[in-house]
C-alpha cells in the first residue's frame, strides 16, 4: 500500500529522474507476474473467494499470515539493496541522515523529510548533534530497521506526524515509535 503525500504535488518543487522502462524490468519478476494473472477472477474459470468464516477460523487465518507480515521488511529492504544496484539511489526502510553522533534526532516521513534536512545539515553545520531519521516502509512496522538507523548516542527524539487525531494518546507514527522505545528499553535493561 502506497501513500502519496498530496504536498509534493501541490506545493513541492524538485527535479524528478524517471527510470528507463528497461531499469524498471530489471526489478519485476515476469513470472511472479503471470502467477498473479492466474490468480484473477474470471468467467472463463469460476472460483469460490472470501467465504464467510466464524470469529474463531478468522483469527487463526489472521494468525496465520503474520509469517508473511514479518517478512516483509527484510524483502522490502532486499528490494531497495536491487533498486540501488539498478539505479544507484540508495534507500533503506529507516534512512538517517545528520551527525553519526548525534544527540537529537527527529524522526518523521513524507515530504517534511528535505525540509528537516536540510536543516538538521544547517544545525550540524554550526556545532551541533543533530539527525533525522526518514521512514520509508511504516506497515509493517520494523523495530528491528528503526533501532540499526538510531546511531547509540541520541538521547531525545522528536517524531512529527502529518497527520491530527483529536481524542487521541498521540498520532500513529508517534505511538509507534513510542512503543518501539518501550521495547527497547526493556529488551535492553536499560533505564527509562
Amino acid at each position: 500500500l502506497h501513500f502519496f503525500d498530496g504536498f509534493r504535488t501541490s506545493h513541492e518543487i524538485s527535479k524528478v529522474e524517471l527510470l528507463e522502462k528497461e531499469e524498471m524490468r530489471k526489478m519485476i519478476n515476469q513470472e511472479l507476474v503471470f502467477q498473479h494473472r492466474e490468480r484473477a477472477l474470471s468467467p472463463e474459470n469460476p472460483f469460490i473467494r472470501g467465504t464467510a468464516q466464524n470469529p474463531d477460523v478468522f483469527f487463526q487465518a489472521r494468525e496465520g499470515c503474520n509469517l508473511y507480515y514479518d517478512a516483509c521488511p527484510d524483502i522490502t529492504q532486499q528490494m531497495m539493496n536491487n533498486f540501488k544496484k539498478i539505479t544507484g539511489r540508495e534507500y533503506h526502510l529507516f534512512q538517517y541522515e545528520g551527525d553519526p553522533k548525534a544527540e537529537t534526532i527527529i524522526i518523521l516521513m513524507g515530504s517534511g523529510c528535505e525540509t528537516v534536512q536540510e536543516t538538521v545539515e544547517y544545525l550540524n553545520r554550526k556545532g551541533e548533534k543533530t539527525g533525522l531519521v526518514k521512514v520509508r516502509l511504516y506497515r509493517p512496522f520494523s523495530m528491528k530497521h528503526l533501532w540499526k538507523a538510531i546511531p547509540e548516542t541520541v538521547q531525545r527524539i522528536c517524531v512529527l506526524d502529518r497527520t491530527k487525531e483529536p481524542g487521541s494518546s498521540g498520532e500513529p507514527l508517534y505511538t509507534e515509535i513510542l512503543s518501539a522505545t518501550n521495547e527497547y528499553i526493556a529488551e535492553n535493561n536499560l533505564k527509562r
